[in-house]
């Protein structure tokens, strides 16, 4: 009997792995920058237009997004982008107040080269960003900011539960930063956590990142707590 050859059957997987790997980062990307909305019903065929591929790819890959909790999946009313309530924010920003914590703690006790001067490029473009008002040039900034220190940490499962944490809550996040006084301070935060993590003060790192943290989730799930209290008004009116 000859051998089966099982180097053929393999590459065929991976190239259907591949392709679902990229098509879920095409629409994942497409999610956290805010280019469709918390809510908005995705529609298989202008996906399959927007990005070249199969339904049945679209399919896997919103699937895989399902997972992650970005995309909601409902019988007979096909996908939508998943809505973060105000209780799933304060479950999100709880997690990922440890995990930015624990994540400064051991970038500052590492405090490896590139991402301490990741860290301070990051802080100068935040300034930078917030002196031109230029709301995307703060977010990007905030956001290699998080990055360099999740690096930093070299600890690569942190870093992915992070991301994951991250691309959940990034629509909130854009909504407490939209506020002039959300900027300021959070520019004195930024610099008073790279200097903690330049000096090796892990303890402090750890605890001005946390306490950074906490100042958005209140912001947030002040917002999110008010918007949900006028719909449930409104309901009640309309019923």
């Amino acid at each position: 009997m000859e051998p089966v050859n099982d180097s053929m059957s393999f590459q065929v997987a991976a190239q259907v792995v591949t392709l679902r790997s990229v098509l879920s980062d095409t629409l994942r990307a497409a999610i956290v920058s805010g280019r469709f909305a918390p809510g908005q019903k995705l529609v298989e065929r202008e996906l399959c237009a927007l990005t070249g591929a199969s339904r049945t790819s679209v399919r896997e890959a919103l699937r895989q997004l399902e997972a992650e909790g970005l995309v909601t999946l409902r019988p007979h009313r096909g996908p939508s982008v998943a809505a973060v309530t105000a209780e799933d924010a304060r479950h999100l920003y709880g997690v990922r107040g440890v995990l930015v914590g624990y994540a400064a703690r051991l970038c500052a006790e590492a405090r490896p080269a590139a991402a301490l001067a990741a860290i301070a490029a990051a802080t100068v473009a935040l300034e930078q960003g917030a002196e031109a008002q230029d709301h995307r040039a703060i977010v990007r900034a905030g956001d290699a900011f998080h990055a360099a220190i999740g690096e930093g940490s070299g600890n690569p499962v942190l870093q992915q539960m992070l991301v994951s944490v991250h691309n959940r809550l990034v629509l909130l996040r854009n909504l407490s930063m939209a506020l002039p006084h959300r900027v300021r301070e959070g520019l004195a935060a930024y610099a008073a956590i790279r200097d903690a993590i330049a000096g090796g003060r892990a303890a402090e790192a750890e605890a001005l990142c946390a306490a950074h943290n906490d100042a958005g989730a209140e912001l947030a799930l002040r917002i999110l707590d008010q918007a949900e209290a006028k719909n449930t008004t409104r309901e009640k009116r309309a019923g």
